[in-house]
């Protein structure tokens, strides 16, 4: 005798829930170790580069600095633990790193050239780009903090049981 339709469709939702409840397998972008081995990879790398292409030892020093931040920031993103969804983790970091980190570094613009630095620090402008890309990952990583406060939580998010 056959199944009916009505069977059919709910060995179906049955299997599709077993599919559900498994949780996924950790990557290897889940460990700390991985974030820490490729930080050590790409600064050893970078500096042997920057030692080839014969860069001061600062400007060497500023471009590890400007790899090992932003590694560290997706390390530190992608092995913790959040409560919020990633939609609003996201959120918080890109507004840490638009609105804090971007501001933080116009204001050490602005104050370097108020006080007349601006030529004799960005002599050779390679440290323009550099001190962006270490403003905006400490912006986005005050971002995650503040992500992690429930009143900043409550004060960006309406509260889904709360109509």
């Amino acid at each position: 005798m056959p199944k009916s339709s009505k069977t059919k469709a709910k060995t179906k939702a049955q299997l599709k829930a077993k599919r559900k409840a498994q949780p996924e397998a950790p990557g290897i972008t889940t460990k700390k170790s991985y974030w820490i081995m490729l930080t050590v990879v790409m600064v050893a790398v970078f500096s042997v580069v920057g030692y080839m292409i014969e860069l001061s030892l600062s400007n060497i020093a500023v471009l590890m600095i400007t790899i090992a931040l932003p590694i560290g920031l997706m390390g530190y993103v992608r092995t913790t633990s959040s409560s919020l969804s990633k939609s609003k983790r996201a959120t918080f970091l890109f507004v840490g790193a638009s609105i804090i980190g971007f501001s933080i570094w116009a204001a050490i613009m602005l104050t370097l050239r108020a006080v007349e630095l601006t030529e004799s620090v960005f002599a050779d402008s390679f440290l323009l780009i550099p001190s962006l890309i270490i403003c905006l990952t400490a912006g986005a990583f005050i971002g995650e903090l503040l992500g992690k406060n429930k009143r900043a939580q409550v004060f960006f998010f309406k509260p889904e049981n709360a109509l």
